[in-house]
């Protein structure tokens, strides 16, 4: 397991039918002590730079 415990998610379309299996999935890495940081696909297309700063953010903590 890497030392940032970060876990960094691409959201598209399919998570709005996955609801429950990301919720799941959410307090079971949560559980594991990993810090969840979610991503619309649109705001990586679009807004990279937004997307590396939050990530940077998230590594510097």
């Amino acid at each position: 397991m890497h030392k940032a415990k970060l876990v960094i998610e691409a959201n598209g379309p399919i998570h709005l039918l996955k609801k429950e299996y990301d919720k799941n999935r959410d307090e079971v890495l949560t559980a594991l002590g990993l810090t969840i940081i979610r991503f619309e696909n649109d705001q990586i297309l679009n807004d990279i730079e937004s997307v590396l700063n939050t990530i940077k953010e998230h590594l510097i903590l």
